[in-house]
């Protein structure tokens, strides 16, 4: 089947369109249907193959290039608002950043790999630094929802996010993007030409650069943070070796610098109960700072804050068509170094300061054979290869003396270091039988073998520096609540994750699935530890049972399309991590549960009016998970009892005090639990939604009014998996905006990008704050902007 059958459109009424008209009644139709308009067919590559959305039984939201670029996308924490179910918070300083859908996403931990898999032009991409600047001179994105593990593999438990960019094209064409931020300050600059170079060869070149203000008002220091500075550059070449095969080579590089941190303290009623002493947050901190997350903070380090990453992807993609069949070869290679200096005590004390850095690479291949589809008998088969070595320094200053007193106690450098390796292999097949003529079933399976080996090193070193001091180890191990130790281990897995869909199409214009699919997302180490346990270190494979069961149809003769999805995601061994004040604890929740609904309607009602409303409904709980972490405010309680040490057997809220460590007399050393199962994950809006409308009207023969409006609603959630209710983002609706002026072919535009015009405040990230108890820590986003915009292209 070629594409141009592939993209026809089919006229037939259907029994849904015409009980629509009817209920419509004959006196009102739309402009759209009188004048026979219809949506434009959208294609997507979400089954390995270029399908119709429309026809593809997989829930599936596509945002084409350009409305990424016009809406002023600038990466994937802006896309999430357009999505719903799907929350992404990107890489910034201490967190690593993570991708949420449907409820379901990883904790902040760099031993941890994304429950969403992230693909680049088809290379995986399961760590948050290595798609930081993935927005430049994309084709289209597609968010693939649900477990993705038999074409897609490991790490797709939740979902998975194909980002394509942009390929050379056989005419000469080009554009410029120019923005300017009025109140932030904020510069963005982006250049794409693309052409033949020979009869057999062409080019694509996009470059791109950005210089923003910051949003957030350092009290102490006098200055707007942070200020970033980006740039990448993506070369890329097509060669058309014969009429059947085509090579496409593509090399990426990108720098992102931020200097000054988005970190504020959200809350300082906390307690440190230290061995030297009890010290009151609020009595330790600059008396301007007021615990509140209003875009203000009073971080003070001994050296500015900075995150700086830089990342190299290339790819080599073969593509050979035969007579009836495509052979596919990528090759892929993906490394970052990146670098992070930050105020670890969020404040003036110029107490703790972090220094991670890590280095990761990535080499993978894959081939994979596809039928030419269309057929009663459609199948891919692949085989996939990959090799991953991530290492990661991080040293700790801590200089204690700030709180204690200069004479009392040295300042020390706890130092963490961890290297991981893993080697992956997979074999898939995938087919599908049209076996009547409304009727077809899809069958797929997939085996993996992945092997990692994992060496944490903790250890005690002079101050700002990575040399052993031993004697500064047993008070710092005591003050820091820490150990020190290596460990060394390896872990094997295998895994087979099986799929069947059946499809049924109902009628000419209107079909419907039903999909039964497991995943998996590989086991790993802690990278966070504060102490050797070889208990701790490791933790297991995730596995996921879901359902599906979904319809898409074209309403009004294509004018419009309506498409419901219900699902149901059983997870066991559920990987989880949470912050204990002085590190990560790493582990598996027995099981979770994460269902609901998601319905998406688009329509063109006439020529110059377009608009989509999305919106979902989600239930995700824990079902068995009795040894969760407890929250800040639930230990703080307990200190705030009395002497801890008295209430063992007390039970604040269902947290329970289960063990001591070997200092009694230091409250942070106990060991706190509480049984989760029945309450929510984190992250997990019980409803979300998103209406968008698109705008175009002509004025006069030679330019277009364009006026585009997006509303985003997410209902409350918990930030952390501690279920503090002081990490709760509540409820909010933003509004982003964009009026301009076009010429008519649109060869130029200039325009104003309003986003998050109604102010809300809100956070990407909540948890409790370091060393002491019911104290917090949050990042702030970016509040109201409005942007100018001018393009040109040819």
């Amino acid at each position: 089947m070629n594409l141009e059958s592939l993209l026809h459109r089919r006229k037939n009424s259907s029994l849904t369109a015409s009980a629509l008209v009817a209920i419509l009644g004959a006196t009102w139709l739309p402009q759209s249907v009188a004048e026979g308009l219809s949506l434009e067919e959208v294609v997507v590559t979400a089954q390995k193959r270029a399908e119709s959305l429309q026809d593809v039984p997989i829930a599936v939201t596509a945002i084409s290039g350009d409305k990424i670029a016009d809406a002023g996308i600038q990466g994937l924490e802006d896309m999430s608002s357009y999505v719903p179910n799907l929350k992404i918070t990107s890489a910034t300083g201490q967190s690593a950043g993570f991708i949420v859908i449907r409820g379901v996403g990883s904790g902040n931990n760099s031993g941890f790999e994304q429950s969403v898999g992230m693909f680049i032009d088809g290379i995986y991409a399961g760590r948050s630094r290595q798609f930081m600047v993935p927005f430049l001179d994309l084709a289209a994105v597609e968010v693939l929802k649900g477990p993705q593990g038999t074409l897609f593999g490991k790490n797709t438990v939740a979902g998975a996010i194909s980002i394509q960019s942009a390929k050379p094209t056989n005419t000469l064409e080009g554009n410029v993007r120019l923005s300017y931020e009025t109140e932030y300050d904020s510069k963005e600059a982006s250049a794409v030409v693309s052409g033949p170079l020979t009869d057999y060869l062409s080019g694509r070149l996009a470059v791109k650069h950005n210089d923003k203000s910051g949003t957030v008002e350092n009290l102490i220091r006098g200055t707007e943070e942070p200020t970033s500075d980006s740039q990448a550059i993506r070369g890329s070449l097509l060669f058309d070796v014969s009429d059947n095969i085509q090579v496409l080579s593509k090399l990426e590089y990108a720098n992102v610098y931020n200097e000054g941190s988005i970190f504020q303290l959200s809350g300082i009623d906390g307690i440190w109960a230290s061995p030297l002493g009890e010290y009151i947050h609020v009595d330790e901190v600059s008396p301007i700072e007021d615990g509140k997350l209003d875009n203000k903070n009073t971080l003070d380090s001994p050296n500015k804050e900075f995150v700086e990453t830089t990342s190299i992807n290339g790819l080599i993609k073969v593509d050979w068509d035969l007579e009836n069949f495509s052979l596919t070869s990528i090759t892929g290679y993906s490394d970052y170094e990146s670098e992070v200096l930050a105020d670890a005590d969020f404040s003036d004390i110029l107490f703790i300061e972090t220094n991670p850095a890590e280095t990761f690479d990535q080499t993978s291949q894959e081939f994979r054979l596809t039928s030419q589809g269309g057929g009663d008998l459609d199948f891919i088969v692949g085989l996939y290869l990959e090799t991953q070595h991530l290492e990661l320094s991080q040293k700790n200053n801590v200089d204690a003396g700030q709180l204690i007193g200069e004479n009392i106690v040295d300042p020390f450098s706890p130092i963490n270091n961890f290297t991981q390796h893993s080697d992956t292999a997979a074999v898939y097949g995938q087919l599908t039988w049209q076996f009547t003529d409304t009727w077809s079933v899809t069958g797929g399976l997939r085996y993996a073998y992945e092997k990692k080996a994992a060496l944490i090193e903790l250890y005690t070193a002079e101050f700002d520096t990575y040399l052993v001091d031993h004697d500064l180890e047993a008070f710092a191990n005591t003050l820091a609540n820490r150990g020190t130790g290596v460990l060394d281990q390896e872990r094997t897995t295998n895994n087979l994750s099986p799929t069947i869909n059946f499809k049924w199409d109902y009628s000419d214009m209107a079909m419907a699935y039903f999909k039964v699919t497991r995943g998996y997302k590989s086991g790993g180490y802690n990278a966070a530890m504060a102490s050797p346990d070889a208990s701790s270190f490791e933790f297991d494979d995730e596995q996921v049972d879901g359902i599906e069961l979904g319809t898409k149809m074209d309403l009004l003769d294509g004018a419009a399309n309506l498409n419901v999805a219900l699902f149901y995601n059983n997870f066991s061994d559920r990987q989880v991590s949470s912050f204990a004040t002085d590190g990560f604890t790493v582990g598996n929740a027995s099981e979770s549960t994460s269902q609901g609904i998601e319905i998406d309607f688009k329509m063109i009602v006439n020529p110059a009016l377009l608009f989509s409303f999305s919106v979902a409904y989600l239930e995700s709980r824990y079902d068995d998970f009795a040894d969760a972490n407890c929250a800040p405010e639930q230990k703080l309680a307990y200190y705030n009892l009395g002497n801890p040490e008295n209430q063992s057997d007390a039970v604040i809220d269902g947290c329970t005090v289960v063990a001591f460590e070997d200092n009694p007399s230091q409250y942070n050393n106990y060991i706190y639990t509480k049984d989760l199962t029945g309450k929510t994950t984190e992250r997990a809006p019980r409803w979300s939604g998103s209406f968008v409308t698109n705008f175009n009207y002509p004025l006069g023969e030679n330019m277009i009014l364009l006026a585009d409006l997006d509303v985003n609603y997410e209902d409350e959630y918990y930030m952390d998996q501690s279920l503090d209710s002081n990490t709760i983002q509540e409820s909010y609706i933003k509004v982003n905006a964009r009026l301009g002026l076009a010429s008519r072919d649109q060869d130029w535009n200039i325009a104003l990008v309003g986003k998050n015009l109604t102010d809300e405040t809100t956070s990407g990230v909540s948890v409790g704050a370091p060393l002491f108890i019911g104290s917090y820590v949050a990042t702030v986003d970016a509040p109201r902007t409005v942007a100018v915009e001018f393009g040109y292209r040819f």
